[in-house]
């Protein structure tokens, strides 16, 4: 576990958080997921609501190289000198930019890589449909919602999906509440695609209502891209590490910032100058 802009960050490779994520079915242990991004770490900085809960978080996946890059620039040396710490924060952060894409291995200490979404959660399926584990899924339009089970149940034929509730139907109607929904059914792993961070605020209200829960992960627009193949990034985008550039710029929002100029200043111009700002004043982050 390390920090970044004081939240902390799961320095684990795909199969340590697995590890982390079947320990606490076979424990029962409520463990809390997020999937941390710049504009999340961006957002943090800007919203104290949303500081707290991503630390309230059990576990807080990686998921983009920002991140990466963050976690290694901040871990690198700088002098007590505030003065020349200034010039040294601001070539670390030209040269290991640089880093990012053309010798990625670089950004790979102390977090070993990133966990794209739809990754990390075709793992957790994976995962649920070896131990019998029952999933609910709870988010996205309905249309959406089907289109994306068909997918998942191909994909993984003898999973449980224990119960399904779109993101709209209980704005709209008083009389369906999500607990009382998840509550009648046996699933163990809650799925919530409110997009963020009103996912991640509903889980942190609501986690401990839940009876039978363990897992509960904010997915944000991974329903969306396994519902539409279209909107998952090509190979080489994944390869350099751009796929959530590709998210950002050519995917519906699934957060409150829906202007994609916006949320590419957030993610990474502003981001960046957040990091170095915080390595001027504070040095280095000590691992």
């Amino acid at each position: 576990m390390i920090e970044i802009l004081n939240v902390k960050i799961n320095n684990n490779t795909r199969a340590q958080s697995m590890a982390l994520i079947t320990d606490a079915l076979k424990n029962n242990k409520k463990t809390k997921i997020s999937k941390i991004n710049s504009e999340f770490l961006h957002r943090a900085m800007q919203d104290r609501r949303f500081f707290d809960v991503l630390n309230s978080s059990d576990i807080n996946i990686v998921d983009g190289r920002g991140v990466l890059w963050a976690a290694r620039y901040l871990s690198i040396k700088v002098s007590n000198n505030k003065f020349i710490r200034t010039f040294q924060a601001i070539w670390q952060m030209i040269y290991s930019c640089f880093f990012i894409v053309f010798h990625p291995k670089f950004i790979t200490n102390p977090i070993p890589e990133s966990i794209p979404g739809i990754i990390a959660f075709k793992l957790m399926m994976q995962s649920a449909s070896d131990n019998n584990i029952g999933v609910f899924i709870f988010g996205s339009s309905a249309t959406t919602l089907e289109l994306s089970i068909e997918k998942i149940k191909q994909d993984f034929p003898k999973l449980i999906i224990s119960g399904t509730l779109n993101g709209y139907d209980f704005q709209k109607d008083d009389t369906i509440n999500p607990v009382m929904e998840i509550n009648r059914t046996d699933a163990k792993i809650l799925i919530v695609a409110l997009g963020s961070p009103k996912q991640e605020y509903w889980i942190s209200d609501n986690i401990d209502k839940l009876k039978n829960i363990l897992v509960a992960v904010g997915e944000g627009g991974t329903l969306d891209r396994i519902a539409y193949p279209s909107q998952i990034a090509p190979d080489f985008i994944n390869n350099i590490g751009l796929e959530w550039l590709w998210r950002m710029l050519f995917n519906r929002s699934k957060t409150s910032t829906r202007n994609r100029f916006q949320r590419f200043w957030n993610s990474v111009p502003s981001f960046i100058g957040e990091v170095v700002r915080w390595k001027i004043k504070n040095g280095q982050t000590k691992i």
